[in-house]
């Protein structure tokens, strides 16, 4: 799982995009902005521990069910995507 961050980390340093991650039955969101992030409700930066309790950011694809994957450059939605991969191969 870890693999796919460091995708998603790449992506976003080297194409200045931002990613946000949707689970289901998650209130929280992880951001991927040049780095991984765990976002509350409102899609503010917050402790991951708050977050994502007893979760850890290398388990969290595993324990939660992705539901969606928005793709931001600045503020503009650029697409919402159902799989990490699917996000990863349209901004290539």
């Amino acid at each position: 799982m870890l693999k796919l961050f460091e995708r998603l980390i790449e992506a976003s340093r080297s194409r200045g995009v931002r990613f946000v991650l949707h689970f289901v039955k998650c209130r929280g969101k992880v951001g991927v902005d040049r780095e991984i992030k765990a976002l509350d409700e409102e899609g503010r930066p917050a402790p991951w521990s708050r977050v994502f309790p007893g979760v850890t950011p290398q388990n969290i694809l595993q324990q939660c069910v992705l539901k969606k994957v928005e793709v931001y450059r600045g503020s503009e939605l650029l697409g919402e995507y159902g799989s990490i991969d699917e996000a990863l191969s349209v901004i290539r």
